[in-house]
Formats: C-alpha cells, structure tokens, sequence
C-alpha cells in the first residue's frame, strides 16, 4: 500500500511540474518602411517613365520565415521561437515600393506582369541577411545588390553594391528589425541619388 502512496506522490510531483511550467512564447518580427513624418507636397517626379520593380531575390539560406544566427565562417543556425512575420522577399520588395513612391523616384511604379511594360526595371538581391554573433555583440549584417537596367537601349544604367554591418545596442531581435530597414533604406537613398545623376547627366 504504501508503495501505491508513494507512487502516486511521485506521479502528482511529476504532473504538477509540467503544468506549471511554461512554454516557450514564439515571437515574430516585421520588417516595415516608416514613412517620413514631415508633410511635402507632391514633386515632379526625378525620373521620366515607369518602373517595374522585381520581387526581391533572397539567398536560399535566408529566404525562409526562419532568422539566421551566424556563429562561424561558413557556420549558420536558425533561432526556434524567433522568426520573420513575412517572408524578406515580400518584406523587402514592398519597402521598396514605399520608399520609390514616398520619394517619388519614377513617374509610376509597376509589379512584373506579363502584359506590363515599362521604361525602366529595378532588381535587387539579398545576399545575406542574418544576426552576427561576435564575442559579446550581435551585428546585424545586410549584404544587397540594387540594379536598374534601361529596358528602351536595353543597358544597365547603375548597380549598386553593399555589406553593411550594424552592432546591436543589445541582444534583441527587435533591434535586428529595425537595423535592416535601416540600413536597407539608406542603400536605396544611395542608389537612387545616383541613379538621378547619372540620367540627368548621360554621358
């Protein structure tokens, strides 16, 4: 009997230690342009014609809902219970449209379509983009390439490349966030300023 007792004693200590104990909250994380507070007026736009602006292209390894942690050169792990709310690709692209019609880059911006045309295409590639794990930093690292080709002399009129690292104030992904789109909306400020240049002044 009192083995019976000691048994079910066991058994209650068991089971009330698994339902007090908590389970691990998923977390997920936006990546979002943030409009510019200050109120313009609608300017001319800098760049006469119409731009399709292609779906960002994602390097496989950060293509998915999943965060990458870097932890050594050729070495990446994916956090559990962190991830992307939407996908980079889908992320990115949409930023990018923001930011062109905020900023009122191109007369008009368009999504690829088979019946669409337009005088320009923007493309953009994601080489990498993941949390860098450094001793007793984190860095955000974002890796891009930007290109607009004319598709009328059917040239490349700029590519622009970037690696850029920013080091997190401390381990929080919602600080990884918002570094990306940071440092993602300077590179386009880059690339558009230059883009301006070089069609203002055609050699």
């Amino acid at each position: 009997m009192s083995r019976i007792i000691f048994a079910l004693l066991v058994f209650s200590v068991i089971t009330a230690g698994c339902l007090t104990k908590k389970q691990p909250v998923t977390r997920h994380y936006v990546l979002e342009y943030q409009l510019t507070e200050t109120e313009h007026e609608k300017q001319e736009a800098a760049i006469k014609g119409s731009c399709i602006v292609r779906t960002a292209e994602v390097s496989p390894a950060y293509a998915t809902h999943q965060i990458a942690l870097r932890e050594n050169t050729h070495e990446i792990r994916y956090f559990a219970f962190n991830m992307w709310a939407v996908r980079p690709e889908q992320s990115l692209t949409g930023i990018l449209f923001r930011f062109l019609e905020e900023h009122n880059v191109f007369e008009a911006t368009r999504e690829p379509g088979l019946l669409q045309d337009a005088d320009y295409t923007l493309e953009t590639r994601i080489d990498n983009l993941e949390v860098i794990s450094e001793r007793k930093d984190h860095i955000a690292r974002l890796a891009l390439e930007l290109r607009l080709t004319d598709n009328h002399a059917n040239n490349v009129v700029n590519v622009h490349r970037a690696d850029r690292r920013m080091v997190l104030d401390d381990r929080d992904l919602n600080l990884f966030a918002a570094a990306v789109v940071s440092m993602f909306t300077e590179e386009l400020e880059k690339f558009t300023g230059q883009i301006k240049d070089i069609l203002a002044n055609p050699l």
